[in-house]
């Protein structure tokens, strides 16, 4: 099983630091509680067809995101699909997340950093499989063959072949009517078996984690939550929607005054009736 070591590093991303979020002003009050980033299936992303590959109908639902733009500009599309008009875009520094170190529980004396922490390794029928790369620029196609990838791979094991599903060809493309959306995407992806299932009978559980994905068995949760760092949060910034109410406002620097209080909370430049 492969664990990468995922910095947060600027490799693909050019001159970009931030990355912005239009959201609600209930999930950002989730966000400033908890310190943490929700990511969800792909069975609950804006474009339903993404949760089909060429060879399994819901191979989505193993795939996790949280979706972002590098659009520095306010976007009217997305201000109203995003949060009806009256929510806020938030923004954050690029992997703003918590690294861990454990060892490796299949292969004693490796130790792995990871945005994972060693407890959510030991989750019933939910493993993690992760890429060097946590963060991926959203590929806009109308190639049918990336829009709904071929996950089955003859892969060498043992130096035998074999034949494995390669779950991290999903949520890397979207159509092209999306583009307006300039979407970065950070992805988790979760096999659904289970760390001691792995220890116990590698290839048994390859065979039931094959299974299940034909299947579609569902993995133990539909969303996963990575923690902030601390000094990534000091430099969050709230932009309010061009329809955000007063009420709002007060509840919204309340937020700020209990849980953020280095947060910046700015306005919209937009007028809309």
């Amino acid at each position: 099983m492969y664990f990468p070591q995922i910095q947060a590093e600027k490799k693909g991303t050019g001159d970009m630091d931030y990355l912005y979020q239009y959201t609600s002003l209930s999930a950002l009050a989730q966000i400033v509680k908890t310190w943490s980033i929700r990511l969800n299936s792909l069975k609950y992303v804006d474009d339903p067809n993404e949760l089909a590959s060429a060879d399994f109908r819901r191979a989505g639902k193993y795939c996790f995101v949280s979706s972002w733009t590098s659009e520095k500009e306010e976007s009217i599309p997305m201000w109203n699909m995003y949060s009806k008009m009256d929510g806020v875009r938030i923004r954050l520094p690029l992997n703003p997340f918590e690294q861990y170190t454990w060892e490796d529980p299949r292969q004693k004396g490796r130790f792995v950093t990871s945005c994972i922490p060693e407890e959510d390794l030991y989750q019933e029928n939910m493993f993690p499989v992760m890429e060097e790369k946590l963060l991926h620029k959203v590929n806009y196609t109308d190639d049918e063959r990336l829009l709904y990838p071929s996950l089955r791979r003859q892969m060498q094991h043992g130096g035998e072949d074999c034949a494995g599903i390669e779950l991290t060809r999903l949520g890397k493309n979207k159509n092209s009517a999306w583009e307006f959306q300039k979407e970065w995407r950070y992805l988790l992806y979760f096999m659904p078996v289970s760390l001691e299932e792995l220890l116990k009978d590698p290839e048994q559980a390859k065979r039931k984690m094959d299974d299940n994905i034909r299947n579609s068995i569902s993995l133990a949760r539909e969303d996963y939550f990575l923690k902030i760092r601390e000094e990534c949060f000091d430099e969050l910034e709230i932009l309010c929607a061009p329809k955000f109410s007063q009420g709002d406002r007060i509840l919204l620097e309340c937020l700020v005054n209990t849980y953020c209080q280095d947060a910046v909370i700015m306005d919209s430049r937009l007028r809309i009736r």
